[in-house]
């Protein structure tokens, strides 16, 4: 009888034992798949826009570093009537952070000038707005208190008239002119914000409008509009 009743309590511990891992195994949480972009970009890789775009005007490679997306060299040229691209910079381009990749004018999430304005507007059409807040790239997140663009462009900050005089073009710009040497400098630790039905999507560092990130020249450098933009979805 001992026997029989050990044996049995043995058959029943094992399947409650078997029970209980199949409730953990339910409970196991469900990693959602990582979005199928039109430009994917592993962890550690850099692509080369021009082989890789769904565009055929645009230039400027895209590196990623864990959720970081750093945007380099990036312009695009106008389409001749033969609908092939020139080698004429197109006075805007236009990009979208969710598909790493360059757009058309209807497609964009943004756009930047290709010209010396450095403006950097969202499309308020497909419902994207943007703010900004003066603390480093890395350290934003979505909770911050962001100040809202009301034309939901920034451009220009300071207007740098001499080392001794400067004046605020506006207060949203992301960048400084100087009209002592005709160089563009950025704002240091300002993030922009791009948003959509009022939640953060995307934060974006702007950082040069240089090829290489840098001015050929200490003054009137002509190697511009290359913008050089890094951009993080927040998770």
């Amino acid at each position: 009888m001992n026997r029989l009743f050990t044996t049995a309590a043995l058959l029943c511990a094992l399947s409650l034992g078997f029970t209980s891992c199949s409730k953990d195994d339910d409970k196991v949480e469900q990693v959602e798949p990582e979005y199928q972009a039109k430009v994917m970009v592993k962890d550690g890789e850099t692509v080369d826009l021009t082989k890789v775009s769904k565009t055929i005007n645009t230039q400027g490679t895209i590196k990623r570093t864990g959720n970081t997306y750093s945007l380099r060299n990036f312009k695009q040229f106008t389409i001749g009537e033969d609908g092939k691209a020139t080698t004429t910079a197109a006075a805007d381009y236009y990009f979208d952070c969710k598909e790493n990749d360059a757009t058309s004018d209807a497609d964009k999430m943004l756009s930047l000038s290709g010209t010396a304005a450095v403006t950097l507007k969202t499309n308020t059409e497909k419902g994207y707005t943007l703010s900004y807040i003066d603390k480093s790239f890395d350290q934003v997140q979505a909770s911050d208190q962001l100040i809202s663009i009301e034309n939901n462009a920034s451009e220009i900050y300071k207007m740098i008239i001499s080392p001794a005089m400067q004046t605020i073009r506006t207060e949203s710009g992301w960048c400084n002119y100087s009209l002592v040497n005709h160089i563009v400098t950025v704002v240091e630790n300002r993030t922009l914000v791009i948003s959509k039905d009022k939640k953060p999507l995307f934060k974006i560092r702007m950082n040069s409008i240089y090829s290489d990130g840098k001015p050929n020249a200490d003054e009137k450098a002509s190697n511009m509009v290359f913008y050089s933009i890094d951009y993080q979805e927040f998770k």
